[in-house]
């Protein structure tokens, strides 16, 4: 068990006085909560509600697939500024704002009659999400966290497929039953209540007593030493080959993870199966890379270079999109797609944050962060258009799996030679 170590004077003497929990990992539990809510009814599930608006609006698929690029999209627009404020202002702060946006958002949505208010009302809900979801949960825990960063990062990762996991079946669930309009009010209420258990527990950083040691005890030899928030600035940052490097290995495998993370429902019965078995097959895919996270994340701490394990696991999900493409999607074929497509890409979420912490630092973590992921969402935002239109034009996916998997195998080839560059941060 993690513990916090205090240190006292008697008769000359340093001793230790241990307290059984270390605070990171309440803050931690408030994230916990606060994403598989929040990225859960938003991005885990916005796959759920293609069929019934086209069934209710008449739209196609390319134009509800869009309302996906619009949220990753704003999300990556406004990413640098959100990593800003969380490094200047702290995450703690912009729940206050971004939790009640993000439920008013849904509530809109409830009501849309426009396509535009589709796009227009995600717009507002992703740029909430970005302040409260992901990447503030990204730079707690490296903050909170030093000998056990990635169990920490793996945590946060197995929240984000903990929440597809949990939320896509009850939202399914509630559309069919009730419909797609309650499905939205209800995601705001979960949303508000999430984000007030958050707020209780989270602090923005640990204070000068307070260190995270190893789970088998603390050391008696020393004293805890705090977080030392020390690294690059984002103009440093960026006149690096290894930035640049990491920026585009991860927009192409972006690219493929999240467009099929806005087709794989209408994938799945586009091959035949049944509206319940296709979010059940997604969230048994989230539920896997919940496992693998939590029993094998733990280990991604013992890589010197993170970058090897990342190429390791764009070849994986290549795997994968080739199996589907050449079985047909039958049940066999997603069966092995589905493990390898795990073993692929759970571990990329916590991977990015530790292969970007180890180069460059932690003192401008988030705005570095965020800066990625604005230059990774140039990507991001036309996959799922450009595979629903490739579905309109074909009735397949068959070109789709083609693409992304020519993509994702290059995203391993960059990732490699990124292994190969000299990390600029060198730590003191």
């Amino acid at each position: 068990m993690a513990v916090e170590a205090r240190t006292y004077e008697s008769r000359g003497l340093r001793r230790w006085r241990i307290s059984r929990f270390y605070y990171g990992w309440y803050v931690l539990f408030g994230m916990v909560v606060a994403l598989i809510v929040a990225e859960g009814v938003t991005i885990g599930s916005l796959s759920a509600y293609t069929v019934p608006l086209e069934n209710h609006f008449g739209w196609s698929r390319a134009q509800v697939s869009m309302g996906f690029s619009v949220t990753v999209g704003t999300i990556g627009l406004f990413a640098p500024f959100i990593g800003r404020l969380i490094d200047v202002v702290g995450p703690r702060r912009l729940m206050l704002i971004g939790a009640p946006l993000c439920a008013a958002a849904f509530v809109l949505l409830a009501f849309m009659t426009q396509l535009w208010q589709w796009y227009v009302y995600l717009g507002i809900s992703s740029l909430a999400l970005g302040l409260i979801a992901y990447i503030p949960a990204q730079a707690l825990a490296v903050r909170w966290f030093d000998q056990r960063r990635a169990v920490a990062l793996s945590i946060i990762g197995a929240s984000v497929w903990m929440g597809q996991l949990v939320m896509l079946p009850l939202v399914q669930i509630i559309i069919s039953r009730l419909g797609w309009e309650d499905a939205f009010v209800y995601s705001a209420m979960l949303i508000v209540g999430a984000y007030i258990v958050a707020f209780i527990f989270v602090r923005d950083q640990p204070r000068a007593t307070e260190h995270d040691a190893p789970m088998t005890g603390a050391s008696t030899s020393s004293p805890a030493t705090p977080i030392a928030l020390s690294g690059l600035t984002i103009g440093q940052t960026m006149r690096t080959p290894l930035f640049w490097a990491l920026v585009v290995g991860l927009m192409l495998l972006y690219f493929v993870v999240f467009g099929w993370l806005s087709q794989g429902v209408p994938y799945y019965r586009s091959v035949g199966f049944s509206d319940a078995w296709s979010a059940q097959i997604v969230s048994l895919t989230a539920g896997g890379a919940v496992i693998w996270l939590l029993t094998a994340g733990s280990q991604l701490e013992r890589f010197r270079r993170p970058e090897r394990i990342a190429a390791v696991g764009a070849l994986f999900v290549c795997g994968s999109l080739l199996v589907l493409y050449a079985t047909g999607g039958d049940i066999p074929g997603v069966s092995i797609a589905v493990v390898l497509y795990i073993v692929g890409f759970a571990a990329t979420p916590p991977l990015e944050a530790l292969m970007l912490s180890r180069a460059f630092g932690l003192k401008n973590f988030a705005t570095i962060m965020g800066t990625a992921f604005l230059f990774q969402t140039i990507a991001i935002v036309f996959s799922p258009i450009i595979a629903g239109s490739i579905y309109d034009r074909d009735g397949s996916y068959d070109l789709v799996l083609i693409i992304y998997a020519i993509c994702v195998a290059a995203s391993c080839l960059v990732f490699l030679i990124a292994s190969r560059l000299p990390q600029p941060f060198q730590r003191t």
